[in-house]
This record gives C-alpha cells, sequence and structure tokens, in this order.
C-alpha cells in the first residue's frame, strides 16, 4: 500500500515546554533558478564548502538547526520560541569558548533572519558553521563567510 504525501504540509513539532511550532514541509520540486543561486554562491564564497546535496524546499536552515532537515520555520518568533522553550542559553563568543554542536543566529533589526550548527573550531579563525541557504544546498563556513555576514550574530548552547 503506497501512501500519497501532501506537497505542502506541517510536520507535528514543539518545544520541549510542549508548545507547537509553524512549519511546513514543501515537497515541490524547485526551479531552475534555484540552480543558477547555487552557482553564483560557489562563485562569492569560494573558501567555503559547498556539500553536494540537492536543493529542496523541504526545510530551511532552521529546519536544518533545530528539526534535523525535516522541515521549513519561516518565522523569527518561532525561533525565538525555540530557544526559549528548549532552554538556550546565550554565549558570549568574546569570553566563552563556542564549542561544535552550539547555535548560531543571525539577526537583522533584531529578527533571526538565519541560523547554523558549529561543527568545529579553528584555531585563529574561529568557528566553522553548517547551514542551509534558502532552498539552495547546505553549506560549511566561517561566520563571516555567507550572505548574512553583515547580520548581528549571536552563539547559543542548549543546556540539558
Amino acid at each position: 500500500m503506497s501512501v500519497v504525501l501532501a506537497l505542502r504540509e506541517p510536520l507535528a513539532l514543539q518545544t520541549r515546554r510542549k508548545s507547537n511550532i509553524l512549519n511546513e514541509i514543501n515537497r515541490s520540486p524547485c526551479d531552475a533558478g534555484v540552480a543558477l543561486q547555487i552557482h553564483q554562491h560557489r562563485l562569492d564564497y569560494p573558501n567555503a564548502i559547498h556539500r553536494p546535496v540537492n536543493p529542496t524546499a523541504a526545510y530551511n536552515c532552521h529546519g536544518l538547526t533545530f528539526a534535523s532537515r525535516r522541515t521549513w520555520i519561516h518565522s523569527a518568533d518561532e525561533i525565538k520560541k525555540i530557544l526559549a522553550e528548549d532552554d538556550y542559553i546565550k554565549i558570549d563568543y568574546f569570553t566563552e569558548n563556542i564549542l561544535a554542536g552550539d547555535i548560531i543566529v543571525y539577526l537583522k533589526d533584531g529578527d533571526i533572519e538565519h541560523s547554523g550548527i558549529v561543527v568545529e573550531m579553528v584555531k585563529g579563525r574561529g568557528p566553522r558553521i553548517l547551514s542551509k541557504w534558502g532552498k539552495c544546498h547546505e553549506v560549511i563556513h566561517f561566520p563571516m563567510e555567507c550572505p548574512w555576514k553583515d547580520a548581528v550574530r549571536e552563539y547559543y548552547r542548549i543546556t540539558t
């Protein structure tokens, strides 16, 4: 028996405190413009590691960071809710050690626009981040080597 999946549907997703997280899985294929964006990203960020994964609208950077690549979380308010209700604490980059597994968020005008996962610390360079760039691909990059380089950056660590 085969199961037919809707092209767009939410995933049952909650914070640790059982608040629902608004999200959407979009199974629609990406248009050809996404391939052009990926090509441009490779040209603009040649020192980044552009992972060989297909473009998809099924998940975004927040879905990668907070939902194991399972869904697209649209709203900055939802990310703020996750940070608060999943017991993340803010880490001061200048006084505390950033560790693999910590989270980075990029803010513009107080809204969270992008997020990623610290995958390693590189001596003399800082944290290396895994993130997904819109509908494009996943990229491993340094915090300033991405389209959100001008945003304010904050780091978080889950406490338990």
